[in-house]
C-alpha cells in the first residue's frame, strides 16, 4: 500500500526552543487560498480561447451567432475550470474533472451540429479549460501535507485551512487548552438487550451519523468512535480563544438533535433513546502519536463521566466549573461538588441555554435555584427550601434536578430539627434509564 507523503514536521529541537506562550500560536494562515490563482487561471483560459479561435473575436462584433457562441462557451469554460483548479486540493480530483469535461465537450459538439445545426467546434473550449485549470492549480499554494491526519474528523472548511498550512508545528505533542465534549447513549445496554442485533447496530450507526453532522458543523475535531459514545474537541488542532463557548453552543444544538433523533427512532416495543452530554475544559496533551493525532488528559475522562451523570439528574448537558468560568455566553445553574473517578473534585453545572435563550421567568427560577443551592451548601436548609419554592413557581413540567435537591433540603432540615422528614412529593414518571455510577 502506498502511503501519502509525511507532513513537514518541525524538529524537536526547534519545537523545544519555543516558549510556552508561543506554543499555542500557530504559524499557519487561517485564510482560504489566495484568489490570485483563480484570477490568473481565468485570464489564461480566456486568452487561450482567443488564441485558439481568433476569428471568434471579430465575429462577435460582426454578429456571427455560431462564432460568438463558440468563443463565449470557451471563455466561460476557462473561468469555470480555473475555479475548479483553485478550489480542489488534489491533482487527482482536478484531472478527473478535466477529463470528464473534455469528453463532454467532444460529444456535445457533435450533438449540437446534428440536432441544432450549431457549428460549435470543441478545440477552443478544450484548450481554454485545460489552460484555466492547470494555471489556477499551479498558482494555488500547496499545504504542508497535514490534512491526511484529519480526513473525516474535521469539516471541509477547517480541513482546507490545514491543507494550506505552511507549518505543521501544531502536530507536535504539546500541552494545549481545549474543550472536550462527549455525547453518550445512556440506555445503550437495555436497548442492546431488547433489540435484534441488526436493528441495534443500525441504531448506533444512525446515532453516530446524527451527532457527527452536528459536531462537524460547529467546528469540532472528532475523536475515534467508541461504543455508545462520540467525543469531540474544540480548540484542536488549531487553537481558538472561545473554545468553551463553541463547545457549549454545540452541546445545546446536539441535545436538541438527539431529542429529535429519539422521536424519529421511537419504537413501541423498545425503550426510547436517551442521550446525555458532558463538556469539560482543561489542559490536554495533544499531537501526532504513531499514525494518529490524539489527545489525552483528565478532561477526556471527566467529560465521559459527566455525560453518564445526566442519567441521575435527568438532565441533558452537564459541564464542569472550568467551562462555567470560561464560557461567557451561556446560562447554567450549579448542582453539586463531586469527586470524579480521576482528578480533583469537580463542581457540576447544568447547562441551560446560550445567553439570551431564557425567558425572564426562567431566569428568575434559575437565580432562585442558584440561591437555594448556595444556602443548602452553607447549611441553611429552611432558607434553601423557601428559595426552592420560588424556583418551582411557574413550572409546567417537573424539574427532576430541583426535586432532588428539595428532598435533600427537607432531610437536612429534619436532621437539624431532629424530626422525621416530610413525605416526599409524588414525582413524575420518567422513561426507564440506566443509571451510570461513576
Amino acid at each position: 500500500m502506498i502511503r501519502p507523503p509525511a507532513p513537514c514536521l518541525p524538529t524537536m529541537a526547534s519545537a523545544s526552543a519555543t516558549t510556552n506562550a508561543s506554543a499555542h500560536t500557530l504559524s499557519c494562515p487561517h485564510q482560504p487560498p489566495s484568489i490570485r490563482g483563480l484570477l490568473v487561471g481565468g485570464v489564461a483560459g480566456t486568452a487561450c480561447a482567443t488564441l485558439a479561435w481568433m476569428p471568434g473575436v471579430g465575429s462577435v462584433v460582426q454578429g456571427n451567432v455560431d462564432a460568438a457562441l463558440t468563443f463565449s462557451i470557451a471563455a466561460a469554460g476557462g473561468w469555470m475550470a480555473a475555479w475548479v483548479g483553485w478550489s480542489l486540493d488534489t491533482w487527482k480530483r482536478r484531472l478527473s474533472l478535466l477529463a470528464a469535461a473534455l469528453f463532454l465537450a467532444g460529444t456535445q459538439s457533435v450533438i449540437m451540429v446534428q440536432k441544432f445545426s450549431v457549428a460549435w467546434e470543441p478545440f477552443s473550449f478544450a484548450a481554454a479549460i485545460t489552460a484555466g485549470l492547470v494555471t489556477a492549480a499551479c498558482l494555488t499554494p500547496r499545504g504542508a501535507g497535514v490534512e491526511r491526519w484529519f480526513a473525516g474528523r474535521l469539516s471541509r472548511r477547517l480541513l482546507q485551512r490545514l491543507t494550506v498550512a505552511q507549518s505543521a508545528e501544531f502536530l507536535l505533542p504539546d500541552q494545549r487548552e481545549a474543550a472536550v465534549l462527549t455525547c453518550r447513549m445512556l440506555n445503550e445496554t437495555p436497548l442492546r438487550e431488547q433489540m435484534p442485533a441488526r436493528e441495534f447496530l443500525k441504531l448506533m450507526e444512525a446515532f453516530r451519523e446524527a451527532a457527527t453532522r452536528v459536531l462537524l458543523e460547529h467546528g469540532a475535531l472528532l475523536d475515534a468512535p467508541e461504543s455508545g459514545a462520540l467525543r469531540a474537541f474544540f480548540g484542536l488542532p488549531l487553537a481558538v480563544e472561545n473554545h468553551a463557548d463553541k463547545a457549549a453552543a454545540a452541546a445545546l444544538v446536539l441535545a436538541e438533535a438527539m431529542q429529535q433523533f429519539a422521536v424519529t427512532h421511537m419504537h413501541r416495543e423498545y425503550h426510547p433513546v436517551e442521550c446525555g452530554t458532558g463538556v469539560v475544559c482543561g489542559t490536554l496533551t495533544a499531537g501526532v502519536s504513531g499514525e494518529h493525532y490524539s489527545a489525552a488528559g483528565d478532561a477526556v475522562e471527566q467529560s465521559r463521566w459527566l455525560a453518564g451523570l445526566n442519567a441521575e439528574y435527568h438532565t441533558l448537558i452537564l459541564t464542569d466549573n472550568a467551562t462555567h468560568r470560561l464560557a461567557e455566553n451561556t446560562e447554567d445553574r450549579p448542582l453539586e461538588i463531586l469527586n470524579p473517578p480521576e482528578g480533583a473534585a469537580v463542581e457540576v453545572f447544568h447547562l441551560l441555554a446560550t445567553s439570551g435563550g431564557l425567558s425572564r421567568e426562567a431566569l428568575a427560577r434559575r437565580d432562585a435555584f442558584r440561591d437555594a443551592i448556595t444556602l443548602l451548601r452553607a447549611g441553611h436548609a429552611e432558607d434553601a427550601l423557601r428559595r426552592f419554592e420560588d424556583a418551582r413557581e411557574g413550572l409546567i413540567h417537573e424539574d427532576a434536578a430541583l426535586e432532588r435537591f428539595v428532598t435533600q433540603a427537607e432531610h437536612q432540615s429534619a436532621r437539624d430539627g431532629k424530626k422525621l422528614p416530610p413525605p416526599s412529593r409524588p414525582r413524575a414518571r420518567f422513561s426507564p434509564r440506566r443509571i451510570f455510577r461513576p
